[in-house]
């Protein structure tokens, strides 16, 4: 979708590692905590022990206000870069 446009931008190919450790102002790529059968990409806004608060970057976005913390078990990978 385009909750994280202009920094990410729908139809194009990024790459996300599990190897490196989520840091404030990077994107997410997590399941979803109240379906975890679907995937979200998000900016983390704030670190907590084992969670993590995320946004979008525009006002209609969903974020954690609307589904909570994100456990660090349900976190794919942050975004890297995207491919050319």
């Amino acid at each position: 979708g385009e909750s994280c446009w202009p920094y990410l931008i729908p139809g194009k190919k990024y790459f996300a590692t599990s190897l490196l450790k989520p840091k404030i102002g990077n994107f997410l790529v997590f399941k979803n905590p109240k379906d975890q059968k679907e995937i979200f990409v998000k900016k983390v806004k704030t670190i907590k022990r084992n969670s993590y608060f995320v946004e979008g970057t525009v006002s209609w976005a969903t974020s954690s206000k609307n589904f909570g913390p994100v456990n660090k078990n349900l976190i794919l990978g942050k975004i890297l870069f995207s491919s050319a």
